[in-house]
């Protein structure tokens, strides 16, 4: 090839990649989707809990520790024992809080567990709009084991702080490290502990909180179905989901999973929802409650959804418990005592009475998380590598995984469509623009179709992914492909090359909550490779490979995995610093194991890795084939 590539482009009109502009956000409204048969409500079911278990960072075959507990003290006050916990859930990660008996147990109790949401002083909490405690104190009065339990960074669990910036956010959602994963940790581990105790009937237990506590209630229950009441106060909304970090794991909701999703999720189990006029629960008994009933309904159990509304603010007043007591002691006492039980006149106990020490503990800080980040990561994220016999068990389960973290990547639709800019002839090669784009959802792929005068039709296509502008590339690197007679399919991946500058446009949500709303630039890139392989198998090109050098080479490799499609990398500037780019990072990619994990995704006969220096360990052990001697990189396509 003698010239330059032109600028095929040129009278395009500038039209922005629509990925890039469009919302998932927390206040988005969203559908209430009711299932129409079991078999799809239970198919909904296994995908909320493998969305939530992966935000949360919780893995499939993850070692759970074992819980290490300090139960200590057993003060007494008005009829209720009040003792001291703090249980070891994992590598620097407590749970803390208080455990409320009748002060006589003479049969294994239903328990309860308390989380208490985004009041300013937690599970200490007691105002006219809420109290904790009272509620605490109240069902302990009742005949229940309860176990109010601190969040994240509140009162005693202070190692952590609730909301995470800067640093540690980037490097906890790359490891699969947040406040959400910890909490809905700890929230199992809770479940493990009361069930353990000998005054607890691990076959009831139920559990209760309201805006933040009630969004780990959901949580919890759609994992353990041990769970087998829930009444989460003032949350579900089908127009907002949750705005804390705690509440919004890394990818949670690209994949458009929504809190009625959950909740829905939760069917047939009794379920108490209390809502108000003064929040976003504002049209539970217009919209979200009818609609539960119907998934209810198809098992027979319409009435075992509840639920109250009142003209008020955001609260869990006392109105609400004397409700939310009357539910728990029908559905885990098995006594129907009316729509509501009356509470006790009485002062809550004091908050002495429930700090660990007995004393109010110091807020944390930067210092605590700077200590336990180094421990979390290395729990987090450790990968176990297979034996060579089982390689292809491992990567058939790591595929899995890789699918699901890029789950918010719409399948390619058929048919995808290209716009087309004239043929020109370039050397001893004619050269063709267009751009490729899916049906109804408004990508923009830049593509160059280049074809040798003399192609060999036994060849393969080159499917060669890049980020740099596509004019930058025929003078340097194709042109040996060309010289072999193959031809090659140039595309820029997003964010990159000649309409790199739409991605100033792309919007993205708050730093707290991004990653769990908004698709990663990454998952865009892999799916440009996915949407042109789907392109070219649509017109007939039988083999394809992909190819791929120095930034292309991770989406490249993920693609690849997904896909099945051939595959050669050029390794040379590759290693897992990579992943620092705003354009490649993706969520929970550290946890899964980077480059190496993708690299033995793609360990095949048909894949070749080129100067693989910095990865030649783990490829060898499982007999990769590596090229990077002769003429390199060009070799390393039949």
């Amino acid at each position: 090839m003698d010239n330059v590539t032109p600028l095929f482009f040129v009278d395009e009109p500038v039209r922005i990649d629509r990925r890039l502009i469009s919302e998932n956000y927390m206040t988005r409204a969203t559908e209430a989707y009711v299932p129409e048969s079991l078999s799809e409500h239970a198919a909904i079911r296994e995908k909320v809990k493998r969305r939530i278990l992966l935000a949360a960072g919780l893995r499939p075959g993850m070692d759970m520790p074992e819980i290490k507990s300090e139960v200590s003290g057993g003060n007494s006050y008005h009829g209720v024992r009040i003792k001291s916990v703090r249980l070891r859930t994992a590598p620097a990660v407590e749970l803390t809080g208080s455990l409320f008996l009748p002060e006589n147990v003479s049969a294994p109790l239903p328990g309860i567990l308390s989380p208490h949401g985004h009041w300013e002083h937690g599970r200490m909490q007691h105002d006219n709009r809420v109290s904790v405690i009272m509620r605490c104190w109240q069902l302990a009065r009742l005949g229940f084991a309860v176990l109010s339990y601190d969040m994240i960074g509140y009162n005693d669990n202070n190692t952590l702080m609730h909301s995470w910036q800067g640093k540690f956010k980037r490097e906890g959602d790359f490891y699969g490290i947040s406040v959400f994963g910890l909490q809905t940790l700890n929230s199992l581990q809770a479940v493990n502990f009361l069930a353990s105790r000998p005054e607890v009937d691990p076959q009831r237990i139920g559990c209760t909180g309201a805006s933040g506590g009630a969004s780990q209630c959901w949580f919890a229950a759609a994992l353990d179905e041990r769970i087998k009441v829930i009444a989460p106060v003032c949350m579900l909304s089908s127009h907002f989901q949750g705005g804390c970090g705690c509440e919004e794991g890394p990818l949670l909701r690209v994949s458009g999973l929504t809190n009625f999703d959950i909740v829905a999720s939760l069917a047939p189990r009794p379920l108490f929802l209390p809502g108000v006029s003064g929040d976003w629960t504002n049209l539970n008994t217009d919209y979200e409650i009818p609609r539960l009933k119907e998934v209810y309904s198809l098992y027979g159990a319409a009435d075992a959804v509840g639920s109250m509304f009142l003209k008020d603010t955001h609260n869990y007043n006392r109105c609400v418990r004397e409700h939310v007591y009357a539910w728990l002691v029908k559905n885990l006492q098995n006594v129907d005592r009316g729509e509501r039980i009356p509470e006790e006149e009485i002062s809550p106990p004091p908050p002495e009475l429930l700090w660990y020490n007995g004393r109010e503990p110091e807020k944390p800080g930067v210092f605590g998380m700077a200590a336990a980040f180094p421990e979390l990561q290395k729990f987090y994220g450790k990968m176990n590598l297979p034996e060579k016999s089982g390689l292809e068990q491992w990567q058939r389960e790591k595929r899995k995984i890789l699918a699901e973290m890029l789950q918010n990547m719409q399948h390619p639709a058929k048919n995808v469509i290209e716009h087309v800019a004239p043929e020109k002839a370039v050397g001893k090669a004619r050269i063709r623009g267009g751009i490729i784009g899916r049906r109804q959802v408004g990508d923009r792929i830049v593509s160059l179709l280049m074809t040798p005068d003399e192609p060999d039709r036994t060849k393969e296509l080159i499917l060669l992914a890049v980020t740099d502008d596509y004019r930058n590339y025929p003078e340097v690197f194709t042109r040996h492909l060309l010289q072999k007679g193959q031809t090659v399919r140039l595309i820029e991946l997003t964010g990159s090359g000649s309409m790199g500058y739409h991605i100033k446009h792309a919007l993205r949500s708050r730093e707290e909550i991004s990653s769990s709303f908004d698709e990663s630039f990454f998952s865009m890139r892999v799916n440009d490779i996915i949407t042109t392989a789907v392109f070219l198998a649509e017109r007939g090109v039988e083999h394809i490979r992909i190819a791929a050098r120095g930034s292309a080479v991770p989406a490249a490799l993920a693609a690849a995995a997904l896909t099945g499609i051939a595959v050669s990398v050029d390794l040379q500037e590759v290693d897992e610093s990579i992943w620092e780019n705003d354009l490649d990072y993706q969520p929970l990619m550290g946890q899964f194991g980077g480059i190496k994990a993708l690299l033995m995704l793609n360990i095949h006969p048909d894949n070749r890795f080129y100067r693989a220096v910095k990865y030649r360990e783990v490829l060898e052990e499982y007999s990769a084939e590596i090229i990077d001697d002769g003429e390199g990189f060009f070799d390393s396509f039949p």
